[in-house]
């Protein structure tokens, strides 16, 4: 596993290295042709530490300071949503230089004039500039996503259950308390009766979460019947997932690792281990089966599941709906293709035999502090019985 791994990792690494070199390469013609009086060694050396500023943060980070930590971390998150542009528009104009050879719609010798290179390059820049202050603006600023799902069984005492799902927040350097003041400003106004938060609350690293005091902005949240959250794959990355679940026990959120509740006399929330917890932890989660075995299923059944998996096990063994996240719906235009492929559901709602399914985005980002092609999103949804 470790020598497979290793291999996945440099295949990784020359590539993103090519593509660093080749974006470099045209950065250079840009430069030279506009008389810019740069050093070629400086100009290599910063793009290098650039790119691999944030691998440096992520690899580093037990034994970095934390300023120069955070430093290389925000530099190396926003060179990736703009090394991701820069690669997707460059690679256009390739192509078209590569018709323009068939073609001949630009006359030879002016794509050869520096000043015709250094307007594609005030064009590429511009366009990246406007992409990714689209995205950085699509990430801050959630959107409410609201569903109804219908439930054939009764609930006493309730006609209906309003409830917000937040997941994926990833709260740390990037997604910071501000971002979070901001979310749990939105989530109050919605007056739901319960918030339920299917894991990836905090990113990796927990000192940030805590220097921030963002447990403070958690105890905002007051609906009538709890917050409750399970555990996705980022807070078991980090190797602090006992410490996250301390924290975030500490501001009033119910973490249910292999565990369920019951509210109100009336219905169960079930929170899963997440999957990775197989991989970093060395054990199974429990099956459903075995998890469920003390409910009443007459009673409607919510489950928080971090990774939108396992649906039909769900189905099998009653539960009625089921939230999840993780798959941040691609997060930057095109990847929502490959979710789409490597998930049954990745984003929205679809009804499986009588699984009801939310897939969220996300309330907050990883890595590029951005989103292209939508935006973050807060996920309201009324919940009617019989």
């Amino acid at each position: 596993m470790n020598l497979l791994f290793m291999v996945i990792l440099s295949m990784i690494l020359f590539i993103y290295g090519g593509l660093t070199y080749y974006i470099g390469l045209r950065g250079w013609q840009f430069v030279v042709a506009s008389g810019l009086k740069f050093s070629a060694i400086g100009y290599w050396i910063s793009l290098w530490f650039v790119a691999f500023s944030f691998f440096i943060a992520r690899g580093g980070a037990r034994w970095l300071p934390n300023w120069l930590s955070d430093f290389f971390e925000v530099i190396g998150a926003y060179w990736l949503g703009i090394m991701t542009y820069l690669t997707m528009i460059l690679f256009l104009v390739e192509v078209a230089g590569l018709l323009n050879r068939r073609l001949h719609f630009i006359p030879e010798g002016l794509i050869s004039q520096p000043k015709f290179i250094v307007t594609i390059g005030i064009v590429v820049i511009s366009l990246v500039c406007i992409i990714v202050s689209y995205g950085w603006w699509s990430g801050r600023n959630p959107e409410i996503v609201q569903y109804e799902v219908q439930l054939d069984k009764e609930m006493e005492g309730f006609q209906e259950l309003n409830i917000v799902m937040l997941s994926d927040l990833h709260l740390g350097r990037l997604v910071n308390r501000r971002q979070l003041e901001r979310v749990v400003e939105k989530v109050n106004h919605l007056n739901a009766d319960l918030v339920l938060m299917p894991g990836d609350i905090i990113d990796d690293r927990v000192d940030a979460f805590v220097e921030q005091n963002m447990m403070e902005v958690f105890q905002k949240l007051s609906p009538p019947l709890g917050v409750y959250a399970s555990m996705g794959n980022h807070e078991y990355i980090g190797g602090q997932a006992e410490m996250a679940e301390k924290y975030l026990q500490q501001t009033g959120i119910h973490v249910l690792r292999d565990g369920y509740v019951k509210i109100a006399d009336a219905f169960y929330v079930v929170g899963r281990e997440d999957k990775a917890y197989e991989r970093f932890q060395r054990k199974s989660r429990k099956p459903l089966k075995e998890l469920l075995a003390g409910v009443d299923k007459k009673m409607p059944i919510i489950m928080l599941d971090h990774q939108p998996v396992d649906f039909a096990e769900a189905e099998k063994e009653g539960v009625d709906i089921q939230l999840s996240g993780h798959t941040h719906r691609g997060q930057l235009f095109p990847f929502r293709l490959f979710t789409r492929k490597m998930f049954e559901v990745d984003w929205g709602y679809e009804k499986i035999g009588n699984l009801h399914i939310i897939v969220t985005s996300g309330a907050g980002t990883w890595g590029p502090p951005m989103r292209v092609g939508h935006r973050s999103e807060i996920v309201y949804t009324r919940v009617q019985f019989q």
